[in-house]
Parts: C-alpha cells; structure tokens; sequence
C-alpha cells in the first residue's frame, strides 16, 4: 500500500508575513508524522570553556586588585612614614633651640642633623637646616618686629620617596610682657610683696616666686595670663581673670650684653651712636640728654605725619659754669633743718638753680630773662631773710618754673641757641631734613626720625654711656644705654597709645627704653615738688607746702613706653635723707606708665610710711599694641614659636640654593 504525503499550506503564510525579496515562506507540516530534533554538537564544550575562561579574567582581576591595593596601601605608607620624619624634623629643631642645645646662625645657614637614621621606619634618613629670615644691610641678627627664622627638614627612604617640610619660627619679644621679673625680692634681699590692689594689666612672668601680701582679697589683680617658675604665695589673695597661675613654668632668661651690641650695630648703620664726652658725678647724673619733639613738617595741620618726628642732642661743658646738674635740671639735696656749713646756696639750692625762675610768655614764645642763680641776693642785710628776699619773691611768682639744661625757654629770648653756659647741642651728621625744618633756628640740630630722610635708620639709637630722656615720640623707637637711662620728663607717643589701642598698625608710634643697668624716673626740679626756707633771719625752718615747677599741665611723670633694664626700674632717691621728718619728705605723684616693665629684680618706686610717700607710687596700664608690634629690634625671650607650616618641591632642591637670599 503506498503512502501518500499531503503537503498543506500553513495558515502563517496568510499572516501577511513577509520576508526575503517580497515571498512569503511558509512553514510545513508532515500529516501524519512527529518532527525530528536533532542536537547541536560542540555547544555545551564551548559554553564551559567561557565560562571557564571568564573565571579566570575574574580571578586574575580580583587578584590583581588585592595586589594593586597593597601596593598602594604600601606606597602611601611609606609615603605617610616619609612625610612624618620631615614634619617630626621641624618640631625636633625647634625643641632643640628652645633647650639651649643648638643656635640659628647670624648669616647663612646651618646643618643640624645630616642622613639621620630615623628609627622604626623602611631606612628613612632626614637632613634638617635652619636659617635666620633677615632684613637688609645684614641685619640678620635681629628683626624690627622681633627674630624669626625658618627650619626646613628633608626625609628620603629606601625606595626614593622624597618629602621636604618647612616651618617658620619666630621669637616673641620682651614687650609682650606688662610686668616681667627675674628676681621677686630687692637688692637689700627684702620681699617684694604686691598689695594694695596692686594690678596688671596685661601677661606677667616671673622666673622667680610671686609674693602676694596678706590681707583682705583681692591684694594683687592679674587682668591677663600669669606663669611662675616658682610658686605663688598667698594665692587665694589674689584676682586671676584668665585663669589660675602657671607654677613651675621654664624660665626665661633676662637678655643680656649681646643684644645691646646688636642694638649698638643698628644704629651704627645709622649714624645714631652717641658718647658723653663729659661722664662724672653718682651713677644716676647724666651729662647727655635727648629730647624727642614731634613737628608739623609737611603742614597739615599734626603731627602724626610720617616725618614729623624728630630728636636733639644735648651734652654738659666739660667746663661748666653752672654745674654738671644743669642738663638734667637736678638740685643738690637741701639740708634738712638749720642752716648748715657751705653757704645759702647749700641751705636752699633751689634759689641758685640756673634751670629755674620766673617766664614770660609774649604771644607764642616763653622766655626767662632771670633765672633764679642770676637774681642778686640782697647785700644790705645780714640775716638770711635780708639776703635772700628778693629770690624768694622770685619764688613765689605764679608763673616760676624749672627747664631742662639747653631749652630754649632758659634764653632772655626763647630762641633756640646751639650752645649756653652750660653745654651745646649736638649738630647733625646723619641724615638730611625737609627744608620746612631745615629753615628753623634748630634746624642743624634735629635728627629725623624715619628712612625717608635717614635710608640707614632702622629705629635705634645708642648711648655709650649714661643718658636722660624726654619729649614726645612721633615714630618708632628703640633708646638703648649701655649704662642707666634716666626719664628726665615725660615721655610721651604723638598719638596717644590709649587712642590706637584696639586698632593697632606697624607704623604706630611705640616707644622702647632698654638700659644695660638701671632705668631711673628723675629726681630734679621738675619732677620733684621744691620747698624754700621760712624767711626768719637764719631761715631756720623749710617753707610749707612745696611748689611744684614743673612747666607741663600734669605733675605727674608720663612715660609711653616698655622698659627693659638689666638691672632695675625704679625711682632716683626713692627714700628720704637719714633723719628727715616725714613733714619734709617729697611726694612726687605718680609714674603713669602705658607700657611694659621688664626687669632682672624690681627697682624701689618710694618709701610709705602711714599715709606719707616719699618718691613716687606707679601707676602702670599696658599697651597691647606692643604685642604684635613691638619697639623696633627689642630683646626677644629666647623662645621659638612656631608660625606656619609649607611643603617644599622636592625637585632640584638644594639647601645652598634656598638658603642664599
């Protein structure tokens, strides 16, 4: 029987379904019949191998990041331990200077570790140097706004990773301190206690014990920080605003003969170093004096200008007629009852002083025809009443005061003159002066006060040797003795520190006064209250009240200025003559001082007894712009704080290279 085959169409090929050239393709079934399938050989082997072949990649992806990521864990390690050694190596230089146990050169730079084996790490070695950052004309020694100095430190390791760190360093200054103390008892080894309210207004230090007298609280007032490097007796006496003491501090050292000498060399630079050419007489006696004035130069109107500030010099004869005490206006001490041996003038030396007598002021100039040692004593008489009548009347005038040796209100005439009986005024040699000044009758006389007209002038003047001082300040300044410095007068800035503190700027007045011994608020004619004899025919008895002849509107000392003294700070004659009444003894106010005391042990302002002084009682605010900008090129503390930190390009480094500004 045979088989037929039916071949049908699909209905897919009414499906409208088209492909290929436009021809429907149809599928086809066989009736009757199952469809066949047959397997695809090789397929499954070739799925395993894929499979296979991407687990590998996988594999050796994954086994490649762990190894990248350890590498990269071990590089940045090492990177890390590299940029700690160099970091480390700053901070180590630093710990190094504050101990003493290495110096930052004047010039140059200096190598304080070279290929150090830094312990714990892949072979890291270090190379640190440090340098001073100096100003011109080789004054790296020292800086106007104190000393800084930079530390770089290179750290390499085996592999070749290279880090260079450097930091810079700076030392703060003395003038940071309102009171500052090597020792805390005086010369004759008594305590120096602070009571009475006794306050600071600003940071105190003592390498010393601080003494706080008993009594009722607060004895001492602290307004600012307080450390020790002893203790503090009596704490619960005392106000601290900003917190309990720092006890057991490291000390500082008190600044020494090198700094003057550096002092010396900024102002050789200058021209500004001046000697007395006429030294004598006790240690508190200057034959020199400098008077600062400041002086509309360009004419508008002040004197806070850039170049108004100015100084003279002025120095005693050798040959004297009117005594080595004429410059600072000082009279020999009176007797301190009954006439004594040696004459009137010793019984009442105020009567025969050449810086004192009666003024008179027409239109802006103030003139002293007479002074007392020119008005004749009465010869008729006898008795001392006789004799000095006339004096006394002189005296006694309202309009009586008393100048420093060489001010121009000592002349018949007010006018300036280069020399008097006494001694003369130094001539300028440094520097040169606008002609507005240049036309003054001391024109020749003054010293300018800034670079424009003094390039070399970098804000110091020198003394060898003992000086006195006064006048106001415009601009700024560093006065340095190498013996002591005595405030004849006040002292005062252009523009007063109570004004800019709060907003304080570099070219601020400020003032510095550091002394190689002692630094002495005067006792002469003008700070000191005067008292004549009674006019009974021996002039037995002193004349009371005391008058004052001081030519300014205050009777106290005004002093704008931070005080360093090697030695002491203190008054001139702080305590009466043995055996003088309490009646008799000279209370001459108050030192008003804006500014700091540093001092290796306090000095001796005056004597109390009960309610009476003698000498002077101190009355000290501090000029917070002393902080950030303090007299130019003053002793710093020795201490190297750090400022700021910079990464150096290893590439092409070379310390000769970086060092050679």
């Amino acid at each position: 029987m045979s088989r037929h085959i039916a071949i049908a169409p699909s209905t897919d090929c009414h499906a409208g379904r088209r492909t290929d050239h436009g021809h429907a393709l149809c599928g086809i079934r066989l009736r009757g019949s199952r469809r066949v399938s047959r397997p695809r050989r090789g397929i499954a082997l070739l799925t395993v191998l894929l499979v296979a072949i991407v687990g590998a990649v996988i594999a050796v992806a994954s086994a490649m990041l762990v190894m990248s990521g350890s590498l990269i864990q071990s590089a940045s390690e090492r990177s890390a331990a590299v940029d700690d050694a160099a970091l480390s190596g700053l901070e180590e230089a630093r710990n190094r200077l504050n101990a003493k146990l290495d110096t930052v050169p004047l010039s140059g730079y200096k190598t304080v570790e070279s290929n150090v084996s830094i312990a714990n790490t892949n072979a890291v070695t270090r190379t640190t140097w440090i340098a001073r950052i100096g100003n011109v004309d080789s004054l790296s020694n020292a800086g106007e706004f104190g000393v800084q100095a930079e530390v770089v430190s290179k750290a390499v390791d085996a592999s070749g990773n290279v880090a260079i760190r450097r930091s810079l360093i700076s030392q703060q200054s003395f003038a940071k301190y309102a009171y500052f103390t090597d020792q805390s008892k005086l010369w004759d080894g008594s305590i120096l206690w602070f009571a009475n309210g006794w306050t600071a207004q600003g940071p105190l230090h003592s390498n010393d014990s601080l003494y706080i007298y008993s009594g009722t609280p607060p004895q001492a007032i602290f307004k600012d920080v307080v450390s020790t490097a002893k203790g503090v007796y009596n704490k619960s006496n005392g106000q601290f605003d900003k917190g309990a003491p720092q006890e057991f501090a490291t000390p500082i050292a008190m600044p020494g003969t090198a700094d003057l000498n550096i002092l010396k060399t900024i102002a050789t630079n200058a021209g500004y170093v001046f000697t007395p050419s006429v030294v004598s007489g006790d240690s508190a006696l200057v034959t020199m004096r400098i008077e600062f004035l400041a002086i509309d130069s360009d004419g508008d109107g002040n004197t806070t200008g850039p170049n108004d500030g100015y100084f003279r010099v002025y120095q005693t004869k050798s040959t004297s007629t009117v005594g080595l005490e004429y410059a600072m206006a000082r009279t020999s001490p009176p007797a301190s009852s009954g006439p004594t041996p040696g004459g009137d003038a010793v019984k009442d030396s105020i009567l025969y002083s050449p810086n004192c007598g009666v003024t008179v002021t027409t239109g802006a100039v103030t003139s002293m025809p007479t002074t007392f040692a020119n008005i004749p004593v009465v010869t008729a008489g006898s008795n001392y009443r006789a004799k000095m009548l006339n004096k006394q009347n002189a005296y006694d005038n309202v309009n009586a005061f008393c100048f420093l040796g060489g001010d121009p209100r000592l002349s018949p005439t007010g006018v300036f003159a280069a020399a008097d009986a006494g001694g003369n005024w130094l001539p300028r040699t440094s520097g040169t002066v606008p002609a507005t000044i240049a036309a003054r009758a001391d024109g020749a006389y003054l010293w300018p006060l800034g670079s424009t007209y003094n390039p070399n002038f970098r804000g110091v003047i020198f003394v060898e040797g003992r000086v006195g001082v006064s006048g106001t300040v415009r601009g700024r300044v560093t006065l340095a003795s190498r013996n002591n410095l005595v405030v004849l007068h006040d002292l005062v800035q252009a523009t007063n520190p109570g004004v800019t503190t709060g907003s304080c700027k570099p070219d601020d007045d400020m003032i510095g006064l550091f002394a190689g011994d002692n630094v002495l608020w005067a006792d002469n004619a003008l700070s000191s209250p005067q008292q004549r004899r009674d006019n009974s025919s021996s002039g037995a008895a002193w004349l009371l009240p005391r008058k004052d002849f001081d030519p300014s509107t205050s009777t106290d000392l005004q002093v704008h200025a931070v005080v360093l003294a090697l030695k002491s700070i203190g008054t001139e004659r702080p305590s009466p003559p043995s055996g003088l009444a309490t009646t008799n003894w000279v209370n001459r106010g108050f030192v008003r001082q804006i500014g700091g005391r540093i001092q290796y042990r306090a000095g001796q302002g005056g004597t109390i007894s009960g309610t009476t002084t003698y000498g002077y009682t101190s009355d000290i605010s501090f000029n917070r712009c002393a902080l950030n900008y303090p007299p130019p090129y003053f002793p710093t503390t020795g201490r190297w704080a750090l400022s700021q930190f910079y990464e150096i390009d290893p590439l092409n480094f070379s310390p000769a290279v970086w060092f050679s500004y």
